[in-house]
């Protein structure tokens, strides 16, 4: 009997191996599922890049082929928010493109898709496009209705996306209907949202100026577009929005052909109508005004027919009856659900009951076992004559288990030796495959190793300029700080990697302290000229003994002629009398200073250099004798995270506020060491400018 269980365990052993065997090369056939996965999510992200790029430019072709591409891709991985962001743009940017009525049949079929697959961010989607098509249509009211209830669904059900586009395009309806104070504020939401793309960002700031601009409050519009500004350089390649404040801009300023210029380049039919009426109404221009507003109506009326709005409004009905459907589903879902825990709860009622039955059979056994012990210890002897002819029995079986085992292991090497064979040649069909792509590769590496050569060449020149504008911007600036008895001074420019056009500067005039720091508009070469034509303007004039106000009037005077690219510096100068510890001082629309850890009341003045004849006004304060003054760029307040969250000006009022400075240099290390460790591993976007002044008594 030992010898029938010791064969019978090895034959156990070997068809084991077996199995091992085969398992393993199984999974060695089987594609890496991980890096399948990473390479989907990668190939998504670079797509939704792509999407927006297109988006921003209105390049239609390209977002459609884009998005229908974002959409395959997110479909396969089940992401069902990138599935109906991709579709939804798609269809607001066809409006204009493939007209009203195929926009309507696309958002027709995109609802139909949301309510088979019961998805709340396809309905989300569904009220967007359709608002947005209603007031391309001039149903603001509806478009604005619609906003709103897809609003509420995305805050409902999805409270991590942004609701900037939301509040953004109820902001873009507000200022058709001239609501815009209205605009005003759904704009500041959008750009308080936590979650606000920069793209949203910028139309945000796009939607201020254009409702400033109706209002006729320059102030106010100056501003937003300096911060507009810096988001979004002008260059020849920018959208409608930007265009419209453009239009504003030059209007603004007399500059009426440069606003009809604007507005002509608008690709949107009906903006470009618009708007040029408007730059031949401000411009005086009556006739041609008068002809651009009826080639507007006559448009309008063209494409907004009225089964078009009925079918919209149909649309619509549909989609709130969807609504309600679904909304009917989740609570039969919820029904049902309570149903099946009833019948869980039954079920393990009757179980319960198939246990108590089997403990039952259990004793049974028991009481049989022992029974049966008994009929063994009875026939004792029987047993023990049958024992010999048993094991006879079983050395026999052992040996037709043997042989039998031996077949299998006969068949299963075959098997192996198969599937061994037809994966090398698997492995030489893909090798030569591999081959051929090494060899296209090979040549496609040697035209981009000649074109690299070109690029090269260009990149050196580049490298060349940018070094000689950085040259200029840190020769510029002072780097040595007078050791006086009644003066702590230290001030730092850290630049960006592009060359900016932060300024600082300072220089003693009898018993008087001038100095200065501003923010050029823009980056490169330009911008670092325009910083040292600034600091030269500001010595000289400073060498006279010119109130601030005076300086900040000249500098402008100056660097407002000839500038049509509309290059301007944010500035703040100031003057200090050592002996009686006065300070005048004027701001140019920049960031106000901090004395002693408050914020200075500072005047709304313009930046230097957008318009000729400002006159500037100047203020003072009578003692700052022992009060630490700290002057910075937006460099400083403005610096994000990786999360794209800013430093902000309460956390540097708080910094300076907090924390006992012995010098100013101590100030200004310890505020660049915090912004440094907010800013973490994000790359730094501008310059970090920083003066620090306490005049001793």
């Amino acid at each position: 009997m030992y010898l029938c269980t010791e064969i019978a365990c090895n034959e156990m052993r070997r068809n084991a191996y077996i199995i091992l065997t085969t398992l393993l090369l199984l999974l060695m056939a089987m594609p890496p599922v991980a890096a399948q996965q990473d390479k989907a999510a990668d190939r998504i992200k670079q797509l939704t890049k792509e999407m927006y790029q297109r988006f921003s430019e209105d390049d239609y072709e390209g977002l459609k082929k884009v998005g229908n591409e974002l959409k395959s891709e997110s479909e396969k991985v089940g992401d069902d928010i990138t599935y109906y962001k991709s579709w939804g743009n798609i269809i607001i940017k066809s409006v204009e493109q493939e007209g009203r009525q195929q926009a309507l049949n696309m958002m027709k079929e995109l609802r139909e898709h949301a309510i088979q697959h019961n998805s709340k961010f396809g309905l989300y989607t569904s009220y967007y496009t359709t608002a947005h098509i209603l007031n391309m249509m001039d149903d603001t009211e509806g478009a604005i209705e619609n906003y709103k209830k897809a609003g509420e669904i995305l805050k409902a059900n999805y409270p991590k996306e942004s609701m900037a586009p939301t509040y953004n395009a109820i902001a873009e309806v507000l200022v058709q209907q001239k609501k815009d104070s209205l605009a005003v504020v759904y704009s500041q939401k959008a750009l308080s949202d936590p979650y606000i793309s920069l793209l949203q960002r910028r139309i945000s700031l796009s939607n201020i100026c254009q409702a400033y601009g109706w209002l006729g409050k320059r102030a106010e519009f100056d501003r937003a577009y300096a911060r507009l500004s810096k988001l979004e350089p002008l260059s020849e390649n920018i959208s409608d929005d930007r265009r419209k404040v453009e239009v504003f801009r030059a209007s603004m300023n007399g500059q009426h052909e440069e606003a009809i210029k604007q507005a002509s380049k608008m690709k949107s039919r009906v903006s470009r109508l618009l708007y040029q009426n408007k730059a031949y109404e401000w411009a005086g221009r009556w006739e041609e005004a008068l002809t651009a507003y009826k080639n507007y109506r006559f448009y309008q009326e063209e494409v907004n027919k009225k089964e078009l709005k009925e079918q919209a409004k149909y649309y619509q009905m549909e989609l709130n009856i969807a609504q309600a459907e679904n909304e009917s589903k989740d609570l039969r879902l919820r029904n049902r659900r309570l149903e099946q825990r009833q019948l869980e709860d039954e079920l393990t009622h009757k179980q319960l009951e198939t246990e108590t039955a089997k403990l039952k059979l259990q004793n049974m056994d028991i009481e049989l076992a022992n029974a049966a012990i008994k009929h063994k210890n009875d026939s004792l002897e029987q047993c023990t004559q049958a024992a010999l002819l048993d094991e006879y029995k079983l050395r026999m079986e052992a040996q037709r288990q043997s042989e039998k085992s031996h077949h299998i292991m006969i068949v299963a090497a075959a098997a192996i030796a198969l599937l061994i064979i037809g994966g090398l040649s698997l492995f030489q069909y893909r090798r030569q495959r591999q081959i051929k792509q090494l060899q296209c590769m090979n040549e496609r590496l040697q035209t981009a190793y000649d074109l690299l050569k070109q690029t090269t060449t260009a990149k050196e020149l580049m490298e060349s300029e940018l070094r000689i504008a950085h040259d200029i911007q840190t020769s510029m600036v002072p780097h040595d700080f007078p050791e006086r008895r009644n003066i702590d001074l230290y001030a730092q420019l850290k630049p960006a990697k592009a060359v900016g056009g932060d300024l600082y500067d300072f220089i003693f005039f009898d018993d008087k302290f001038y100095f200065c720091i501003g923010d050029v508009a823009g980056k490169g070469v330009p911008a670092s000229m325009l910083m040292s034509a600034t600091i030269n303007l500001f010595r000289m004039t400073a060498k006279e003994g010119f109130p601030p106000e005076y300086i900040a009037t000249k500098l402008n005077d100056t660097l407002s002629t000839d500038n049509p690219d509309g290059m301007f510096v944010t500035m703040f100068i100031g003057v200090i009398d050592m002996s009686s510890g006065h300070m005048d001082y004027c701001n140019a629309g920049h960031n106000p200073p901090l004395l002693d850890g408050a914020f200075m009341d500072v005047e709304s003045n313009a930046p230097i250099g957008l318009w000729p004849d400002i006159e500037f006004v100047g203020q003072q304060v009578d003692y700052v004798k022992d009060k630490m003054l700290f002057l910075y760029t937006d460099g400083v307040s403005e610096a994000e995270n990786t999360v794209q969250e800013q430093f902000g000006e309460e956390r540097l009022q708080a910094l300076i506020h907090l924390n006992n400075m012995e010098s100013s240099r101590q100030t200004i290390e310890t505020t660049i060491k915090a912004v440094t460790h907010f800013v973490g591993d994000a790359e730094q976007s501008d310059d970090l400018t920083m003066m620090c002044i306490k005049v001793i008594a």
